[in-house]
């Protein structure tokens, strides 16, 4: 092998190991539109799984409605039903994919007769947790109160005998074990609601961490070719002195100033979706180390800008020392994002 050939596969293996989240991310993308096995769903409660005897279970429907309406699980499950195929997403990152069916729940309004006035439905489980939909939200045609995942009966751990399905909303508002339908003419407060989260829950370009996790592996791919760039005339190694000619003082600079502006735009993304779902933005390891690496992308680029101006052979300068804490920090970062997704772990509260 030449080493021109030698070359060129070390720097394509570095770019293809700055681009594995990226790629990751992709299979993710991927992985959401296929059905994920009912042993292989993940589990997220706020406590013990009740215990509920079949025989026992009514769904009660009553509050702000003309008709009471009182359901057990066999004239519950001979009502006409629907299928919908949705992903749950929980607001920390796991997600999973299946078909559920059950009955929609603008179909059990529509036989509560729902009086004027009422603005949420709210959702009561037999583990005292509660969560609500606006009225509006509930009458979409795809929420169900599903009673089977997969074309089997809804396991216990997922909610049965009867769980919410809202593909437009985040996990916390699929509540499990329902035991009791309540229409109010007020703003619901639900559990997760009234500990910081969002009232609102719905899934957008903000709440779908997806979004965020792609532009802080674009910041990630950035950073590392600025500092492979930047290393090319350095003293601090040689392993980069071999660059082709293209990538010179000018391209550097220009890949920097990426890097500013999208750990920049991560930084900005990252505060308003937090503050907009959670109300808090310090809320697990995740993202204070995101933080703190952002933060310390602005001293590189004030000491880049300075070295720009003047030329410094030092073998470690400051601007040197702050872009390589900020990409190692950028890197852990992004482990972490990865295993509080896939692991559901590292939340401070």
């Amino acid at each position: 092998m030449n080493r021109k050939r030698k070359i060129f596969l070390k720097y394509i293996g570095i770019l293809i190991l700055l681009c594995l989240p990226l790629i990751g991310l992709t299979g993710v993308v991927i992985s959401r539109a296929i059905i994920t096995p009912n042993d292989q769903f993940f589990v997220v409660s706020k406590g013990e799984i009740p215990h509920i005897e079949i025989n026992n279970w009514t769904l009660t429907i009553n509050g702000h409605i003309n008709n009471n309406l009182t359901f057990t699980y066999s004239n519950f499950t001979s009502q006409p039903s629907q299928e919908v195929l949705a992903t749950l997403k929980c607001v920390d990152g796991p997600y999973a994919t299946a078909i559920w069916k059950g009955i929609p729940v603008k179909d059990l309004l529509d036989l509560a007769e729902v009086k004027p006035g009422a603005i949420d439905v709210v959702f009561y489980a037999a583990d005292n947790y509660s969560s609500s939909l606006t009225i509006e939200e509930a009458r979409m045609a795809n929420v169900l109160l599903a009673y089977e995942m997969n074309g089997e009966v809804l396991p216990v751990e997922q909610g049965f005998p009867v769980r919410v399905v809202a593909p437009n909303h985040l996990g916390y508002k699929w509540v499990k074990w329902v035991v009791r339908m309540e229409i109010v003419n007020y703003d619901y407060i639900g559990f997760w609601e009234s500990r910081g989260w969002s009232d609102d829950a719905s899934i957008t370009p903000f709440s779908d961490w997806i979004w965020h996790a792609v532009l802080l592996s674009i910041s990630l791919l950035f950073g590392g070719v600025a500092i492979m760039t930047g290393l090319k005339r350095s003293p601090v190694t040689e392993f980069f002195h071999d660059l082709p000619k293209f990538v010179n003082r000018k391209f550097h600079i220009t890949v920097g100033i990426g890097y500013f502006l999208t750990s920049l735009s991560v930084f900005l993304y990252w505060i308003i979706s937090t503050f907009l779902n959670r109300g808090a933005i310090l809320y697990t390891i995740h993202g204070i180390i995101a933080l703190i690496s952002i933060i310390l992308v602005i001293p590189g680029a004030i000491t880049g800008f300075k070295k720009s101006r003047k030329r410094d052979l030092k073998k470690r300068t400051w601007h040197y020392k702050w872009n390589v804490y900020s990409f190692y920090l950028f890197l852990l970062t992004i482990i972490l994002g990865f295993l509080l997704v896939f692991l559901n772990f590292l939340r401070l509260y």
